[in-house]
């Protein structure tokens, strides 16, 4: 730990949800999105939108003694640059995606002592008969938060690896796209598959659009653990893919990679690699819970896990080919 462990700051740790769930309720109300043309006060938000005064009022209150927003002399509250810049929903630098995927964390996290007591998960029996409505828009909200994470490390993991030998990328769980568009912006030469769920690869595509790569792309509905993957690659991607899985679902889905790519043909398994004590990166033995609140057999994996897991499908020379702390590990391995 970075921090001596005080009296004072345990305290602290008990109580830190406080400040992260006013941020989520402000989120959920697109409340940043409504101030962004003017300032506004109680009453004329609560007249339009139908919401109580006395909540609204101490909502905006925190939000304004945290400096999220600006409360004038006039009673009307408004937003400073950088609320604007990342948390209006319209901005092109916005953030408010993953903010709203911590809505969903945060209710799925909401269930963790009864998880770890009785080793059922409400999260994953329940998620069948949410509505359909409600699920359509948890969905958009993760895929959305993806693509925010996404921007600023895909060229990262891209420039990880020499990529004038390959011609063709698969892109397993590729969600948004926004890894295949860091790939395809760094090798011209290449083309790619994006695989996804039905209601995902349509999110998928849109983007793939929007930014003109549609026409090097194709986009193949499926699941992988049931659907083969589509094959004819030199290069497999899975990207933020295998802590949502146990190990033996990780084990079918390599041997679906392996079945995928050309002989000669690479994986590459980009996630939180765990040192053998499962303590470090520290981040990722938080991500872990993360897993074990969202699924039924996720986790984080050490490098011999990953690496025998691999192994298991056919694939050799598994090595780790970048480190880091923040699900920014690359692991490499070759058909």
């Amino acid at each position: 730990m970075s921090q001596e462990l005080t009296r004072d700051r345990l305290l602290l740790l008990g109580r830190n949800f406080m400040t992260p769930r006013i941020l989520l309720t402000a989120a959920e109300l697109d409340l940043f999105t409504k101030l962004k043309d003017n300032p506004r006060g109680i009453e004329d938000l609560c007249t339009a939108e139908g919401w109580d005064r006395r909540g609204l009022r101490i909502l905006m209150d925190a939000l304004a003694a945290q400096g999220l927003l600006i409360r004038g002399t006039d009673g009307k509250y408004g937003l400073p640059e950088p609320v604007r810049k990342y948390l209006v929903s319209d901005s092109e630098d916005s953030i408010l995606p993953m903010i709203l995927h911590g809505c969903s964390l945060w209710k799925s996290w909401s269930h963790l002592t009864r998880i770890i007591k009785t080793g059922e998960n409400p999260n994953v029996t329940g998620r069948a008969s949410r509505p359909a409505e409600e699920a359509a828009e948890e969905t958009k909200d993760f895929i959305e938060a993806m693509d925010v994470v996404g921007r600023s490390m895909a060229p990262i993991i891209a420039d990880s690896l020499d990529l004038s030998r390959y011609t063709r990328l698969l892109d397993v769980g590729g969600g948004p796209g926004t890894y295949t568009m860091a790939f395809l912006r760094k090798a011209p030469h290449m083309t790619a598959t994006l695989f996804d769920l039905p209601n995902v690869v349509e999110i998928g595509k849109r983007r793939l659009t929007e930014n003109g790569f549609i026409d090097r792309v194709k986009v193949v509905a499926g699941d992988y653990n049931t659907d083969d993957l589509p094959a004819g690659h030199d290069l497999a991607l899975l990207s933020a893919v295998i802590h949502s899985n146990s190990r033996e679902e990780n084990r079918h889905l390599f041997r679906g990679t392996y079945r995928s790519l050309e002989p000669g043909g690479t994986i590459l398994v980009r996630d939180h690699i765990m040192d053998p004590t499962r303590t470090f990166p520290v981040a990722g033995a938080i991500f872990a819970v993360n897993m074990l609140a969202a699924t039924s057999g996720g986790d984080t994996y050490t490098f011999d896990e990953v690496r025998e897991d691999l192994e298991s499908a056919g694939f050799k020379n598994v090595r780790m080919i970048r480190d880091g702390q923040d699900m920014d590990q690359l692991v490499a391995a070759e058909k």
